[in-house]
């Protein structure tokens, strides 16, 4: 045999043998697993290692060739829950692992809706299965659940009756709730007229006030807003806060006021008897006075975040109101029935409230300060008022809300003064224009998921006109001197664009968070004797970001850690401000709430301050010319117990602020410059209520000290702020006796240190008082609903002095005037409402 010949022989047998030892050949009738497995093994000396009872189980039938070992054993045991594995040339089969269950997830989303004109409920509160969360601005939520497809919901809202229902997951889920003041003699209501006047306790730093109550409290019929908020604990009613509420100390400005998303700047509102709100279109009112969450910001102060209402889309609807001050109307008009409605709403004073030739010269005073004499002047001003509403509101796909919201108000108040005084003629004539006007533009989309998301954009501008001439004229030769001539000008404008978020992630998990962009605009002029003295224009926007996640669980504890940042675009510079709150139900009626956060403000309202310690208040944006970014950190520790009808409430706060501006121009001490300031605030709420068989009373009392300390002052000692008041008391009751109503309301406050005015040192406190009653008649039939009433104001005919419009004057070198604005005196208020 030649060389090529076994070349050729042992290629031949070589390739031979490879391809015998690559084709597998698998021949199987309905045969056992093991059986097959173990043919192969033998038959190509496969190495195998499984479970021979565990394959016995499973039969195949299956006539193919495979190219290798691998490709057969994987097509042998694919049809099966097995897992084929090499290891070291031995293949290794064994059962799969059983797959993980999946974990189910229930997902509930709903509305709650105000029975009978299908109004949004804003700000509910609904339990779902034991935890606690709230609706949004469009009265929607939604939740999750691992457990159930049942949901047991319990949805609640001051002023209507509690609905407890189940639901079942997947759909969408309308919440209609009854009110609970209604006006048909023919129907028999079980539960109370009168609910509850608040809610607190539930969270730190918060109160949800029943709008429906306030009507029936001692008081025109324009200011029952107002009139409830001065009676909460933490919430200043001595002297009478009627442009803006004074909320735990803080400063004029400090506190936000806002409706339908967009911001009040308050107008005068003299003597406390026209509210900057019409209640007539008030659907809710949320009080927050600190350590509130990442939502809300701008404010180193407090929020009171007041809802409208979005109008009766299913008929016709017409209030009317008239009092001893003002006319009042609400006009609702479905547009597309159960869809969309038109709602307008007017005010208006009817005649001159106040004659500005009433005064009373209650003659000298025996306190001297610098050996002068002080006369005290006590002077009614004139006074005009009138406000509109427009808003237009649809829900769009049944779960979805649009709407436009308009407001324009103008308010315009003065007063005049020539008197004769020893050898002069006293000399003033002093007013005050305001103008405020606002608006938004509302989308809330509802996901299918039940998440939401809230669109809104808000525009508000404040237009504020201060004039003043004082002087003496001498009687003899007739001379006059004019010691002021001033004509101020103030503008302050706002532009939010936000969007939020809420997001139910788990069971007892919610995220919420969402951003927007402010833009600020101010304006200051002024006039001294007909030359231009100030004009400064300033505009400044930010960026924001929150986020912050609720954690509750099924016995009603929760939560909150938050985060909201913003940029500031005139500054350069980023500023965090950190948020948590606590609520933690230690028994079954018992509840701790805490809450601690960090918050910013950048639109500030500065105080000036004149020669005799006359103060007045301009808006301004921070900036490198003085105007600090105003900074505070709030500090919330109370306890709440709530049961059957009875509610006792304890509320510790604590407040430290920075960055306060107090413009002062005093040639007597020779200083003219803007100073920077700081205070702290700190105190005690307590809060007792009971509701019995549709009567209800309260007591409330806040015990409180705010100091201040300015760069001016002589030492680094602290003294007492101008709002500063060491103890108010606010007593109410109102009961039931249907169709008849009966209330009254009880305020006493310490005072205020008089001289924080001058920044002298001096303090002269002058307690406040004032008790009211009220009577209400309903008389009602089935399409016009009648209410007549009766309010009798400071019965007692106490003195009190009003806090805003207090002002001290120079008359001659010898002798000086303080001018006090009265509070309301004795008082009997009528009003009349028809609606249908």
């Amino acid at each position: 045999m030649n060389y090529r010949s076994a070349v050729f022989i042992l290629a031949f047998i070589f390739l031979n043998l490879f391809s015998f030892a690559q084709e597998i050949r698998v021949e199987a009738q309905n045969m056992p697993l093991n059986k097959v497995l173990l043919d192969l093994s033998s038959k190509y000396d496969i190495q195998l290692s499984f479970d021979d009872q565990l394959l016995s189980e499973y039969s195949l039938t299956l006539n193919k060739v495979f190219t290798d070992p691998a490709e057969a054993l994987q097509a042998l045991v694919k049809p099966f829950p097995l897992i084929l594995e090499n290891v070291g040339g031995v293949f290794i089969i064994y059962a799969s692992p059983p797959p993980k269950p999946q974990k189910k997830v229930f997902r509930i989303s709903g509305q709650v809706l105000e029975m009978g004109s299908n109004e949004m409920l804003p700000y509910s509160h609904v339990i779902i299965n034991g935890h606690a969360t709230a609706t949004d601005l469009k009265g929607s939520f939604s939740w999750v659940s691992n457990a159930d497809s049942i949901f047991s919901v319990q949805a609640s809202q001051l002023g209507y009756y509690i609905l407890d229902t189940l639901l079942t997951s997947g759909k969408h889920h309308d919440l209609y709730l009854q009110p609970s003041v209604i006006g048909l003699k023919e129907v028999v209501i079980t539960g109370k007229m009168l609910e509850e006047s608040t809610q607190i306790g539930n969270q730190p730093g918060v109160e949800k006030l029943n709008h429906k109550t306030a009507y029936f409290l001692p008081g025109f019929g324009d200011n029952s807003v107002y009139n409830l908020l001065r009676l909460q604990p933490g919430i200043l009613a001595s002297g009478e806060q009627t442009s803006e509420p004074t909320i735990w100390g803080g400063y004029a400005g400090h506190s936000k006021v806002m409706f339908d998303g967009f911001t009040i700047y308050g107008l005068k509102n003299f003597n406390d008897n026209i509210s900057v709100f019409n209640p007539l279109v008030t659907k809710s009112i949320d009080v927050y006075k600190g350590g509130y969450d990442a939502r809300y910001g701008e404010r180193v102060g407090g929020i009171v975040d007041v809802s409208g209402k979005n109008g009766n889309n299913i008929r016709p609807a017409f209030e009317f109101c008239v009092n001893n001050m003002t006319m009042n109307g609400i006009l609702e008009v479905p547009v597309v029935k159960n869809k969309s409605s038109l709602l307008i709403s007017f005010r208006q004073t009817y005649y001159d409230l106040y004659n500005p030739r009433e005064f009373n010269l209650s003659g000298k005073n025996q306190q001297a300060e610098n050996n002068q004499e002080i006369l005290n002047l006590n002077v009614i001003p004139d006074y005009a008022f009138r406000d509109i509403n427009i808003k237009y509101a649809a829900r769009i796909k049944g779960k979805d809300l649009f709407y436009i919201s308009l407001y324009g108000a103008k308010d315009d108040f003065s007063y005049a003064i020539s008197e004769p005084l020893q050898f002069v003629n006293l000399i003033k004539n002093t007013g005050e224009k305001i103008k405020q006007g606002g608006g938004s533009i509302f989308y809330g989309k509802s996901w299918l998921n039940g998440n939401t998301s809230n669109l809104i954009i808000s525009l508000s501008e404040m237009k504020s006109e201060f004039s003043n001439i004082q002087g003496f004229e001498i009687r003899y030769n007739s001379k006059k001197n004019i010691r002021q001539d001033l004509l101020s000008e103030n503008r302050v404008g706002e532009l939010n664009i936000k969007i939020d978020n809420r997001f139910a992630a788990t069971q007892g998990q919610m995220f919420e968070f969402g951003g927007g962009i402010i833009h600020n605009s101010t304006s200051i002029i002024e006039d001294t004797f007909n030359i231009q003295s100030v004009n400064i224009q300033e505009k400044a926007s930010r960026t924001y970001l929150y986020f912050q996640d609720i954690i509750s669980n099924n016995h009603g504890s929760n939560i909150k850690l938050g985060l909201r940042t913003s940029y500031a675009n005139n500054t350069k510079k980023i500023y965090l401000e950190p948020r948590i709150s606590t609520s933690i139900k230690i028994a079954e009626y018992w509840k701790i709430n805490a809450a601690w956060g960090i918050y910013n403000q950048h639109l500030v309202k500065a105080s000036v301050v004149d020669e005799y310690g006359n103060y007045r208040y301009i808006w301004a944006v921070d900036n490198d010319n003085g105007v600090p970014i105003a900074h505070a950190i709030h500090y919330v520790l109370g306890s709440s117990y709530q049961k059957m009808g009875f509610t006792l409430s304890l509320e510790g706060f604590y407040k430290n602020t920075e960055g306060i501006s107090r413009y002062i121009n005093s040639q007597k001490f020779n200083i003219e410059d803007v100073f920077k300031g700081k205070s702290r605030s700190y105190g005690l709420d307590f809060m007792i209520q009971k509701e019995f068989r549709g009567h209800q009373a309260w007591v409330a009392y806040t015990l409180s000290k705010v100091e201040e300390h300015f760069d001016y002052q002589i030492n680094n000692d602290y003294r007492r702020a101008p709002q500063d008041q060491r103890h108010e008391i606010k007593l109410a009751a109102l009961a039931n006796f249907d169709p008849f109503f009966v209330s009254s309301s009880y305020v006493f406050g310490s005072g205020f240190p008089a001289g924080a005015l001058t920044y002298t040192g001096v303090e002269d406190d002058t307690p406040y008082s004032r008790l009211d009653i009220s009577f209400t008649y309903k008389f009602l039939d089935r399409k016009v609903k009648g209410e007549v009433g009766i309010s009798i104001l400071n019965v007692l005919n106490t003195q009190n002095l009003k806090y805003e419009n207090f002002e001290r004057i120079p008359s001659i070198q010898t002798s000086s005037i303080n001018i006090y604005t009265e509070a309301i005196p004795f008082t009997p208020a009528l009003y009349i409402k028809i609606s249908m």
